[in-house]
């Protein structure tokens, strides 16, 4: 047996989640090392003290500005950006080289620049608008590389920065490289909002894994073929590739392989392997961190076989082979019906990695046991299963995490070299008539007890009882309702302005009637403002129309009679991004004496605060507009001009007037022509405003 107690050692002294049996075993069966294993127990306090967090999906997606950054390392399918390598920029252009992770990715699937996701052609070149500005105009590359043995230099750079040589390759480095190309200032925010820290992410599928079913090397995120890799790779855990391939190893490794294979039901329709894992490790988290949040994401266990190998136990239910009675249980130890009240639970909190949120730590549907919770309120405890890629596999972690919460029995029993037959098991029966206790326990921990003289005189199991319910799945019953993907398409389009039209007044300058350009415009959408311009259509300079904020009107400079000119509105975003311009509106200025005939059909109604007018513009060539002048006494002369509403001839025009106090008012309408000149006025008489 040295074979199967030198691996459980090694094991116990790497492995997550068994410290304890690591110096007990250390100390027990190391003839003559007590020193040794307290220094091992105090080290792993120290480092544990002050062991970093492990990365959330979520961090591996930002991008890093550290000389000292850790490397990392992605398994199964991520969304991942990295750490700056290069980063220079000339003539206006960025070069940015980014590190992805360290081993060579399976694939690089999609590329996202900030929040979208975009295509590339064989150079890279972006296709996507804005990137591609015109036909053939890029302005954005994204190159990226797998992380091969032997990579490729990126030229671009080389060719921009003589120092970037093509020994610059990042041998084993999966990386990004992206040029932005300079652009004016007018369109940088629609371009490049984040300027040099835009986000480039890439979604991978991650390290190739040994599939012990085939033997071969290749893209897998079975679970088992997962963990195998970690524990064995020069960048994991590192235990020798021989301690995995012993017979029995071999054997357990392929069977916790095919468990975490299986097709599971979904509460959707159709089925998900049982076990998979997703997600990224950085190197320097201690390796024993890792192993456990992979074993936590498939109920797994690294154990020991008799023939000095290590193999990989995932949960699944069987009867039990062994069963230990009064003639092997020769003590117990706080043994208990069920946890006390600081380690129990009624409702189990869960968060899981979502790709459809955007690959982001997500909230589970809680487990909850409705009964309990009414009886003894709320006792909830959180788990990570952020390796976990579906709802429904975190699920399946949360009930049994749910059954170890609230076990019928709980304790320890010391027993002697007869329960050697429990080790490397998960289930065990115990018959224990002193408490009446007869069912199916699950080992959380087995130590070999050693007498003096370094005999071996028992075992002490640590076990908690373990229905076979805990394993069965109803994926319609049990896996909840998965957070819904609120997929927020962010609409960057700005709208062309509304209502535009283009006119001509005449005002009076130093005596003489000189004519001016009019537009008139839908008041802009909330965060958006509104630039116009105008020019003779023969011309090639636009000149610029001063526009005030929440204005629904301007006015051009002088015009000049004979021309015909064009104008044009837009609308800008406080950040400076611009929107399209609208097509031209044109008018020719005419020198014109003859008013058009009067408007006819003049309605008017009052109402709260408003006024709506209605009115036939006239069958004259010459018409352009209608002047509306207001009083609250029935005098024309004093009255106001408060709008000039601009209309084809022959056409039923309204207008309301708003904001108006309660009264009585008086409207005249008069038609005009290009030049300014007017018919004769319209009475609309009184109108009343409630």
């Amino acid at each position: 047996m040295p074979g199967l107690i030198e691996s459980f050692v090694l094991l116990a002294l790497t492995s997550a989640g068994v410290t304890g049996a690591a110096l007990t075993v250390g100390v027990s069966l190391i003839a003559g090392a007590i020193g040794i294993g307290l220094s091992v127990g105090l080290s792993y306090l120290a480092s544990s003290l002050f062991r970093p967090e492990p990365p959330k999906p979520e961090d591996v997606q930002v991008s890093i500005k550290s000389p000292v950054a850790p490397r990392q390392r992605h398994y199964g399918r991520v969304k991942a950006s990295g750490s700056w390598v290069f980063a220079e920029s000339k003539n206006g252009t960025l070069y940015k080289v980014i590190a992805l992770g360290t081993g060579e990715l399976d694939s690089i699937e999609e590329l996202w620049i900030d929040d979208k996701i975009v295509t590339v052609n064989g150079n890279g070149d972006v296709q996507e608008h804005p990137y591609q500005w015109k036909p053939g105009d890029y302005r954005l590359r994204i190159q990226t590389r797998k992380g091969l043995a032997t990579e490729t230099a990126y030229s671009d750079v080389s060719a921009a920065f003589p120092e970037w040589t093509s020994a610059h390759r990042g041998d084993g480095v999966s990386s990004l490289y992206a040029r932005q190309r300079a652009v004016g200032a007018e369109h940088l925010t629609e371009f490049f909002p984040n300027l040099s820290n835009t986000l480039y992410r890439v979604v991978a599928r991650g390290s190739k894994v040994h599939n012990p079913s085939t033997g071969l090397n290749a893209w897998s995120d079975n679970a088992a073929a997962v963990i195998r890799n970690y524990v064995t790779h020069a960048d994991g855990m590192r235990l020798p590739l021989a301690l995995v391939s012993t017979p029995q190893a071999a054997a357990g490794w392929l069977a916790a392989y095919n468990r975490a294979a299986e097709a599971v039901a979904r509460k959707a329709g159709g089925t998900e392997p049982r076990y998979r894992l997703w997600g990224t490790y950085r190197f320097d988290e201690r390796p024993a961190d890792v192993l456990g949040r992979m074993q936590d994401c498939c109920d797994a266990r690294i154990v020991p076989t008799p023939d000095g190998g290590v193999t990989l136990d995932i949960g699944t239910w069987e009867d039990p082979t062994v069963t230990l009675d009064e003639d092997a249980i020769v003590g117990f130890s706080e043994l208990s019906r069920g946890r006390d009240i600081l380690t129990t639970a009624n409702t189990i909190r869960a968060t899981y990695l979502s790709p459809i949120h955007d690959y982001q730590s997500t909230d589970a549907d809680q487990w909850i046991d409705d009964a309990d919770a009414a009886l003894r309120g709320e006792i909830a405890i959180d788990r990570q299963f952020l390796l976990a890629p579906s709802h429904g596999q975190a699920r399946r972690l949360m009930k049994l995490a749910a059954y170890r919460a609230n076990p019928s029995w709980i304790g320890g029993f010391q027993c002697n070299l007869k329960a050697l037959a429990a080790f490397g098991k998960r289930f065990v029966r115990i018959r224990y008539p002193l408490f009446g206790i007869d069912e199916v326990f699950e080992v959380q921990d087995f130590r070999f007890n050693i007498g003096e003289g370094g005999i071996l005189t028992g075992v002490s199991l640590q076990v908690i009882s373990m229905p076979s319910a805990a394993y069965a799945w109803d994926a319609v019953a049990e896996e909840g309702t998965a957070p819904i993907s609120e997929d927020v398409v962010v609409d960057r389009t700005i709208p062309l302005p509304t209502g535009f039209s283009f006119g001509v007044n005449r005002i009076t300058v130093g005596g003489q009637q000189v004519p001016v350009g009019v537009i008139q415009f839908n008041l802009a959408p909330a965060g958006l403002l509104i630039e116009g311009r105008y020019k003779r259509t023969a011309a090639s300079e636009w000149q610029v129309i001063p526009i005030g904020d929440e204005a629904i009107e301007a006015q051009t400079g002088a015009l000049s009679d004979g021309d015909q000119y064009e104008a044009q509105v837009r609308h800008t975003t406080v950040t400076g991004r611009q929107g399209a311009w609208t097509a031209s509106q044109t008018v020719n200025v005419v020198a014109d004496t003859t008013a058009p005939a009067v408007v006819t059909n003049v309605t008017k109604t009052g109402g709260v605060g408003i006024v709506d007018l209605g009115w036939k513009s006239p069958n004259s060539a010459n018409y352009v507009a209608a002047n509306i002048r207001r009083n609250t006494v029935n005098t024309e002369g004093t009255a106001t001009l408060v709008r000039t509403e601009y209309g084809g001839p022959s056409a039923n025009d309204t207008w309301q007037d708003t904001g108006l106090a309660a009264g009585t008012y008086y409207y005249w309408i008069k038609a005009r022509n290009a030049s300014g000149v007017e018919s004769a006025s319209v009475a609309t008489g009184s109108v009343i405003v409630t």
